[in-house]
């Protein structure tokens, strides 16, 4: 018999968030010992502009401020745009254990952790706080045939952690949005500003690299990261001006969130009729349909003690996919919430009950594309490459931003172990970090160290993605056929095992375990342990 997750309470008591993220934000400086170089001190802070305010470049603004540099973080769309987007996603283990160890302002959670303080966020707040406390814990689902027999079932054990909230957290898209950039200072981030170009100096020279913007502005720094998505700016410039072509998966992707209370019966029918679960994806013929539950809405509101808060009810996000030629179109004014409930209506329960409770103009739909995955190095000179514009995946897993989140922790540690930072006072554009062609080769190579520890790892994510994409979306009877013996059959232990070296085997920790943490409250920065795991 399966073991049923009843749902903790923080999923059901959302509405309240239990503090308010605080505006009282201090710049910060690490030191942190090199073994090939300890002595090597700059006379300021290592400089970085980021390219893309996604889910990977705020991430990374936190983590590259935490190891001491500074941050500065330039997206192309409007704030309000920026922070928004359909759906929902998952931080599965992997990616949760990376906002374990990111500050933040929002006050710890105390329940359903299970894990001891000193050996998460070394400050009693994190980033895991925050989205657990406005979404939730990842517990119990699986993958299902279209009459709701499950093909693969999850328990909360199956990453191998013994946690409810290490096994992942799950939020809207909007909510982490909001809560990666409430965590960053005021400033930090500019939005509408397209990037034009960027003159980097040669490698292995001194020098800044130079950042143009279509509005005529420029910007110079030590370090470039284009986090600037699947069709990257950055990466066509490094390419030579050419767009590295995109892998179409042949599949559409409609995407929304929906409250529980307005589908079926409501949020009591819905969770009895979906086994108690927080998730499920349910396989057709050249068609599937999931659905994950991510919490309540956290909004930025300047009125707020800490300038964001939750409001809403809590919510699903959903998302099908169906096979299409990469020419096709929805026809001018269709309404797609209709041809959704054409789609899964012989599905079982709670589908179509879902599809019926769909807002036409709330389905945002899009094609989906990756890209083959290529070899280090993924660029040259003091420009680097992160998340989507480095290695676009298709959404099988829910890794495209776990991947991103993990390369943000690395690319900080591999620059945070190539300089010292000592925030000095010396003007933008001198010291060592400019003038110095051995810091220079120092900063580059740290950034091709990072490529090539991320290139094997987000290589197997990427083709395990395509491959188990491919068998989700079998469009005849014989595929759907022998897809759903293969599922049914295959112990749940080697199941399990196919997706430990994403959970299990992957473990985050700062270079030398040593690292200043950001004081939200502005009485300083005090060093933090932080206990290897």
């Amino acid at each position: 018999m399966l073991q049923k997750h009843m749902l903790p309470k923080p999923y059901g008591a959302i509405g309240t968030a239990r503090g308010r993220l605080a505006r009282g934000r201090a710049h910060f400086t690490v030191r942190v010992q090199h073994a090939s170089n300890p002595g090597l001190r700059p006379e300021r802070p290592l400089d970085v502009i980021i390219v893309g305010a996604g889910i990977g470049g705020l991430t990374a603004a936190s983590a590259l401020l935490e190891s001491g540099a500074n941050v500065r973080v330039f997206e192309s769309r409007p704030q309000e745009l920026a922070l928004d987007g359909p759906g929902g996603i998952m931080v599965q283990a992997n990616g949760e254990k990376v906002l374990a160890l990111l500050g933040s302002p929002w006050p710890a959670s105390s329940g359903g952790s299970g894990v001891p303080a000193a050996s998460r966020s070394p400050g009693g707040s994190s980033l895991s706080d925050a989205v657990y406390t406005v979404g939730g814990p990842i517990m119990s689902g699986g993958f299902r045939d279209t009459r709701g027999d499950y093909l693969y079932y999850a328990e909360v054990e199956s990453t191998g952690l013994k946690d409810i909230r290490s096994n992942g957290l799950s939020i809207s898209r909007a909510s982490l949005q909001s809560v990666l950039y409430a965590a960053l200072p005021e400033g930090a981030v500019t939005f509408g500003r397209r990037l034009r170009g960027f003159v980097a100096p040669p490698p292995g020279q001194p020098g800044r690299v130079q950042v143009e913007f279509e509005d005529g502005s420029s910007e110079s720094c030590d370090v470039l990261i284009g986090s600037d998505g699947i069709r990257s700016r950055v990466r066509s410039q490094l390419l030579g001006g050419g767009e590295e072509k995109l892998r179409y998966s042949g599949t559409v992707c409609w995407r929304g969130r929906l409250p529980l209370s307005r589908i079926g019966g409501g949020a009591e029918w819905f969770l009895k009729t979906i086994n108690q679960d927080s998730w499920g994806e349910y396989w057709g013929k050249g068609v599937r349909f999931g659905f994950f539950q991510v919490g309540c809405e956290a909004v930025l509101d300047p009125a707020a003690p800490g300038g964001l808060r939750t409001e809403g009810e809590p919510q699903i996000a959903w998302y099908a996919f169906a096979n299409r030629p990469e020419d096709w179109a929805p026809e001018p004014g269709a309404d797609e919430a209709a041809r959704l409930r054409e789609l899964f209506r012989d599905f079982a329960s709670p589908v179509p009950e879902i599809t019926q409770a769909l807002n036409p103009g709330l389905v945002h739909t899009s094609k989906i594309y990756d890209q083959v995955p290529r070899p280090d190095p993924w660029a040259g000179g003091r420009v680097t490459l992160l998340g989507d514009a480095a290695h676009a995946m298709i959404p099988t897993l829910g890794q495209g931003g776990c991947m991103a989140i993990e390369d943000a922790l690395e690319l900080a540690n591999e620059l945070a172990g190539a300089v010292v930072a000592t925030g000095s006072s010396a003007g933008a554009g001198s010291g060592p970090l400019s003038e110095s062609a051995e810091a220079a080769g120092r900063l580059e190579a740290a950034l091709r160290r990072y490529e090539s520890s991320r290139a094997p790892r987000t290589a197997r994510v990427a083709e395990q993605s395509f491959q188990v994409g491919e068998l989700a979306m079998a469009d005849d009877d014989f595929k759907v056929w022998l897809r759903n013996i293969i599922y049914r059959l295959t112990p749940k232990w080697a199941g399990d095992k196919q997706f430990e070296y994403l959970y299990v085997d992957y473990v985050p920790a700062w270079r030398d375990g040593l690292r200043v943490g950001r004081d939200f409250s502005g009485a300083g920065a005090k060093p933090l342990a932080v206990a290897s795991q």
